[in-house]
């Protein structure tokens, strides 16, 4: 079934970058995606629990736990095994790479990155190719 609204969690410490990726996705699917953010991961289980998302994009590096963290823990869930997870980061390292691989990260986003690079990623899990409203 074709939907209509897709939900997307928003990972991130740094507010500027929530604000750049809820900009890029407003920019060119506004009405088609609903956006919600958290600053940890401890918020982020919080908003996962309480609602469905059909993506998350993640930073790697935040106080507390990691985005490779929350990604091993919604991979023991049966329930969040299959959301595809964009991993961000300004600082990865080979072993950071392997490990999100080998947790399920579906792909990985190095910091900058261009509206076009991080639409891209997107496309390739949810059926947003109606292209841009």
């Amino acid at each position: 079934m074709l939907k209509n609204k897709f939900d997307i969690l928003i990972v991130d410490d740094d507010p500027q970058i929530v604000d750049l990726v809820l900009m890029f996705l407003h920019m060119n699917y506004q009405g088609k995606v609903n956006c919600v953010s958290a600053s940890d991961v401890q918020m982020a289980l919080m908003k996962i629990s309480n609602q469905d998302f059909d993506i998350v994009i993640l930073d790697l590096k935040m106080p507390g736990r990691t985005g490779i963290e929350l990604v091993s823990h919604l991979r023991k869930s049966l329930k969040y095994s299959k959301i595809p997870v964009i991993l961000m980061s300004g600082a990865l390292t080979q072993n950071d790479a392997i490990k999100a691989i080998e947790y399920g990260v579906r792909d990985i986003l190095v910091k900058p990155f261009s509206m076009k690079q991080l639409l891209d990623k997107i496309k390739i899990h949810l059926d947003l190719d109606k292209g841009p409203l």
